[in-house]
């Protein structure tokens, strides 16, 4: 896990319950999406891999506040939860469901659990925590990694419900939810309250923004300064084709200044050399264009001579 997706969960994690249903609604989620079950001496466990030591406290706590004859405790990296009242908590979580006289898993999330906006929005906490982790590495990247399509299919509606888009993908046994936009991915971690890594996320936006814009202005400047140049060395070679074959003197006196100042002063900007003639640049516009028209003419002779 990157220390993003940690510091997010973290944040999840410290955050208060609402009320009990809510803690069901967590508990469901984390179970169902991050917990597999295992069958023993000791009877039914689930066993939640990697969780931290505030995320094992807090599975603990809750635990003993909903439920009767269960316990978390660490296991190494895992924190197992086990006890008399697993499989009743199974049911209770809305994991285990009965069909006759069968004991069936939801294959989706149960949807009295859900039913409320607070309990929804700890359901998709507790699968963030369970499933989940954020990216900032390579673009912007929020994902919920589940077992089953049901699932993943009932966590995209649930996230519908408050706006945002998830979309599914296939990943080796996996259907990954995933949130791509950074936009989006702000608006998740603001849903599940993970408020520091919203302000690292869109402080990130704001800077790739700025890079940008930068970047788009540092173009636009380099491309104006090609076209002066451009145009400046057009300028003296129309200039220069001017006098070698007719003279500047030939040229009324106007265009005879502008040519001759242009030609001592090839790297001026157009404003400068304008401010320098003393003219407004649309006139010494039309000067220069008349000057490439009069080169143009020649070049045209030539060409002409050329085919007799």
């Amino acid at each position: 896990m990157d220390g993003y997706s940690l510091s997010a969960k973290n944040e999840i994690t410290a955050l208060s319950f609402s009320t009990d249903c809510c803690k069901r609604a967590f508990l469901s989620a984390l179970i169902h999406t991050g917990g597999s079950l295992v069958f023993g001496h000791g009877g039914m466990r689930v066993i939640i891999p990697a969780a931290t030591a505030a995320l094992e406290k807090k599975i603990d706590e809750t635990l003993r506040e909903v439920a009767d004859g269960v316990r978390a405790v660490k296991d190494g990296s895992e924190t197992v939860i086990e006890g008399q009242g697993v499989l009743p908590l199974m049911f209770g979580l809305g994991i285990f469901a009965k069909r006759g006289e069968e004991t069936v898993v939801n294959e989706g999330i149960y949807p009295g659990l859900v039913r409320e906006n607070c309990c929804a929005v700890w359901y998709i906490r507790g699968a963030f925590l369970g499933s989940g982790s954020a990216s900032l590495t390579k673009g912007y990247h929020l994902e919920f990694a589940l077992s089953g399509e049901a699932l993943a299919l009932d966590l995209i509606e649930l996230l519908a419900r408050f706006g945002i888009e998830g979309r599914l993908v296939g990943r080796k046994d996996k259907h990954v939810v995933y949130i791509k936009e950074g936009e989006a991915v702000s608006d998740c971690l603001a849903l599940m309250g993970a408020s520091g890594a919203v302000v690292e996320l869109n402080s990130r936006l704001i800077m790739r923004s700025f890079r940008r814009d930068t970047n788009r202005r540092t173009n636009c400047e380099i491309a104006n300064i090609s076209k002066t140049v451009n145009a400046a060395v057009r300028q003296c070679e129309d200039i220069k084709l001017i006098e070698s074959k007719q003279g500047l003197a030939s040229l009324p006196e106007k265009l005879e200044i502008v040519a001759r100042t242009r030609t001592e002063y090839p790297d001026e900007s157009f404003a400068t050399l304008a401010e320098r003639l003393g003219l407004s640049k649309s006139t010494l516009k039309n000067r220069l264009n008349k000057l490439g028209e009069i080169a143009e003419n020649i070049r045209e002779r030539e060409k002409e001579s050329n085919r007799d």
